[in-house]
This record gives structure tokens, sequence and C-alpha cells, in this order.
């Protein structure tokens, strides 16, 4: 998720600008006191490794200036108005192509002797778990504006941490700059103050990767945690595509699920209830659907599991043999939700891409029938508004979840404070210059 990794990110870089005396940190010779532990060699190696440490933050950054400008194409050269991001990316592009390329697996694996090198390791290490961001939730034309300015004042405030880094390792021997690092300076401070002027969205930490679902195996748990354990694999299998038959299947156990939850929770019975009610609509709605693309076998088979098994719990729940777990209620109606969206987009899916049909009657007698009552011809046609406008009204208005209040995480502000107060750090003064002052 981008709030893991833009926190790490900011929070090594925020560490690294409060540290001088960098040769020192490399183990060179300092004052009389501190002797010199590595080689004029040794130290070109490790300017040379925290190079491609770098090279992966000048990476993160250029994909992320990329997805923040609605106005300028992933690949190939901009086709919006210049401004201050397209300069940024300029300079990114430059100082990429003059690096000295990235760290290799060992490199992002093993951890460094050296405490600065280290923190060089973790910047790499996030923004290569970052880049998977980008395709997750956090790429091109999937950002509100607000959030592209977020991510864009990010970027351009690694990349003037990147830059003051520069200029402070200047003495490690056998340093290789950054291109033109005054120019990709100047950009990163322009793009960072224009898109510091709106209200910043931190809800954007809220996108990105995430650890798919895996099933829970293994026999059956009892009481309501086996209920708990089908309604998390149905929302597993339901990431593959079900036919007809088998979305009727989870429909119905979805209202047995509902109906009987509202009699054990008395805290969201209403809820439960609309759920039920809901689902019933659906199952009439869906009464005439069709289709045969889909893999559903399993997605039905733990949806008759959960019903079952929801089935034995109340009974005993409501003759007092068996006691209810409010953590679990709240589980369950956090499951609950979750596959309404997972139901919803299936059904919405279905109608997108053609893939459920519905009996539609025609105005005319089937006269090759057998028997002396000829019904009515009918024929299959693909659901639209136009077809089913009950089916996909219920799930617009019914089935979806209302949208909650996404609140960005507590860290969000804070982490950005501190890479911006680190910015502007300087060293305290020696306690001689101090008392010479006083």
């Amino acid at each position: 998720m981008y709030a893991e990794n833009g926190g790490r990110l900011r929070a090594e870089f925020s560490i690294l600008l409060r540290q001088h005396r960098v040769q020192q940190r490399l183990g060179g010779a300092g004052s009389h006191t501190i002797k010199e532990t590595t080689t004029v060699d040794e130290r070109v190696l490790l300017g040379e490794q925290i190079g491609r440490y770098r090279h992966s933050a000048l990476a993160w950054c250029l994909q992320a200036v990329r997805a923040a400008n609605p106005h300028m194409h992933r690949d190939g050269p901009s086709t919006g108005r210049s401004g201050p991001a397209r300069e940024l990316r300029h300079r990114l592009e430059a100082a990429i192509t003059h690096s000295s390329g990235p760290p290799s697996l060992d490199e992002l694996t093993t951890e460094q002797a050296f405490a600065m090198v280290e923190s060089w390791r973790h910047v790499a290490r996030a923004t290569t778990l970052g880049e998977h961001d980008f395709d997750a939730g956090l790429g091109h034309g999937s950002l509100t504006a607000a959030q592209c300015m977020t991510l864009l004042k990010d970027a351009a405030d690694v990349a003037q941490a990147l830059v003051a880094l520069d200029r402070r390792y200047s003495n490690i021997p056998g340093w290789r700059h950054l291109k033109n690092a005054g120019w990709l300076a100047r950009a990163a401070e322009t793009c960072s103050t224009v898109a510091g002027q709106s209200e910043p969205d931190y809800t954007i930490d809220l996108r990105g990767w995430q650890p798919s679902l895996s099933l829970v195996e293994g026999p059956a748990l009892p009481g309501l945690t086996g209920v708990l354990q089908a309604q998390h694999n149905l929302l597993v299998h339901l990431a593959d595509f079900p036919e007809a038959r088998s979305l009727r299947f989870v429909l119905d156990s979805q209202r047995i699920v509902s109906r009987d939850a509202a009699n054990i929770d008395p805290d969201e019975s209403a809820g439960w209830s609309r759920r039920a009610s809901t689902y019933l609509k659906l199952i009439r709605a869906t009464h005439d659907i069709g289709g045969i693309i889909g893999n559903g076998g399993a997605a039905a088979g733990e949806a008759a599991l959960a019903a079952s098994r929801m089935e034995d719990f109340a009974r005993s729940a409501t003759s007092g043999n068996t006691a209810v777990d409010p953590d679990q209620l709240r589980h369950l109606t956090r499951l609950g939700q979750q596959i309404d969206e997972q139901v919803a987009g299936t059904i919405q899916r279905g109608a997108r891409e053609r893939l459920y049909f519905t009996r539609v009657p025609l105005p005319r007698i089937e006269r090759d029938a057998a028997g002396l009552v000829k019904p009515t011809r009918q024929r299959y046609t693909p659901i639209t508004t136009n077809v089913c406008p009950e089916l996909l009204d219920i799930v617009r208005s019914e089935l979806l979840p209302r949208q909650a209040v996404r609140h960005a995480p507590t860290t969000a502000a804070s982490s950005r404070q501190e890479l911006a107060a680190a910015l502007v750090h300087r060293p305290e003064p020696r306690r001689a210059n101090a008392d010479l002052s006083l």
C-alpha cells in the first residue's frame, strides 16, 4: 500500500538528511578519537552502491510524476501543455539516463554494515515495492485532482532530498553526481510549491497494491466461525466469474445468511433484514437469466456451506445453546459488504460484456411445438438497461453499499511534515562556535 511504502521512503530520507560527516559514517578518518576503518577503495565501492540505491528512488519519482500529471502520457512525449511536472519529468529522465543503474537483488535483501548505507537500502526497497502501487489503483487516470497534486508534491520532495544528499556526498571518493543537479533541484522545488498550494488529499495513502485473499483450508470450523470460513472462501471464489446457475446459488445463500443473521444480531437486525429483502428481489429478477460462460462451481459450493452452517448456528443460538460473539458478528457484516460488492460487480460485468442473457417472449406462436396449445416464441438477449432495467436498478440502488467516508492514516500528514522539516535542517553549530557567540 502507498501508505506503507511512501511512509518508509519519507522516514528514511528524514534520517539521511539529518546525517552529517558522511566520510566518518562510511569508515573514513574523523577526529583524533575516530580512526579510519575503511580504505579509499572500499569507500568508492560504498559510494557506487549508494548510487545504485539512489537510482531506484529516481525511478520511483519518475513514475510518480507520470501518474500524477493527467496531461502527460506514460510513454512517449507529452501531449499536454508544458508545466512544472513536465520539466521535472525531463530532469528526472536525464538523471536516470546518466545514473549507475539499479541495485541487484542481493543488495536489496542483504543487510548492510553501515547504518547510512542500510538507510539507503530501505529507501531502495520501499521504492522497488512502491512500483507495484502504480499498477494497483495509483496509476495514470485513476486519481482525483487533489490526489494527483498530493502525489506530485511527494515526488518533488523526494527529488529535493536526492539533490540535497547528492551535494552532501561530494567528498565520497569517486562519487557520481546527478546530471544537472541544479536544474533538477529547481524543477523539484517549483513542483513542490505549485502542488502545495492546493489542499492535500491524504486518502491517496489508502491506494496501492494489497495482498490478495487466500482460502481458509481445513475442516469445517465450529459455530459462527464456520460460517465466517465459508463466507470468506465464497468471497475468494467470486473472483472467478460465475455462470448464471451458480450465481443464483450465491444469491439464495446470501438471502438465507441475512435472514438468520437478523435473528441473532439485534444491533444490525434492520440492516440484515434489508439485505435479505434485496437478495430476494435479485433472485426473482434473475429467474429468467441464463449464461454458461464462467466457472462458479467452487463459489456455489461455498455458498451452500455458508447457508447450511448459518441455519444450524441460528437454531442453536436462538435456543440458547450457543453464545454469540459480537466481534464475529462485526466480521460477518464486513464480509457481507465485500460479497455485495463482488456480486454487484459480477452482474454489471455480465451486462457490460454480454455474458448473461434473459428470456424475452415474442408476440408470435411457436407453431412447431408439440401439443394442441402452442406457446409463444421466446429468444434470449443480453441483459441491458433496456431489457432488464429492474435487475440493474436493484444492483445500483440497493445492493451496492453506500460509499463510506474514507479517512487517511493518522501518520499521513506527520510523515510528510517530518520530511519537509528535514529538507531545511541545518547542523547544529559546534560547541566552540556556540560559546563564542555567547
